[in-house]
């Protein structure tokens, strides 16, 4: 038997009993009993976030200006966001460049350099009419 149900089938004699008092204290002890309970499932919860958050950590590289998974050459993601707040954010490609959803901020992309190229050129040109 466990020790809520212990503590239960106690209140249930102590308030057979008449024993209000200690009827109270036991079910103060199974209030108590509950919110450690709640309070130790939240913790397992947030050490295994730690946990994949850690495992996450140790596989990123920095390439591109951006953060890429080495195990599946996953990526790119913000740098800013997971510096910041260890949140993996995937960049959106707007080529050239890729942008952050969440924080909005921009990074060159690996084509910058032909778009830079492109550019250049059609300014050598100048205006078509």
């Amino acid at each position: 038997m466990g020790i809520y149900e212990t503590l239960k089938s106690t209140a249930s004699v102590l308030r057979e009993a008449d024993k209000i008092e200690q009827y109270r204290q036991i079910l103060d002890a199974m209030e108590k009993l509950l919110e450690l309970q709640n309070k130790l499932t939240e913790l397992g919860k947030e050490c295994k976030l730690l946990k994949e958050k850690l495992k996450i950590k140790d596989d990123l590289t920095v390439s591109n200006n951006g953060y890429w998974l080495k195990s599946n050459k996953d990526g790119p993601f913000c740098t800013r966001c997971w510096d910041k707040n260890k949140d993996l954010i995937r960049l959106k490609n707007e080529n050239p460049y890729y942008k952050c959803p969440e924080c909005a901020n921009s990074y060159e992309g690996p084509n910058i350099e032909s778009y830079r190229q492109e550019l250049a050129n059609l300014n050598r040109r100048g205006p078509s009419y």
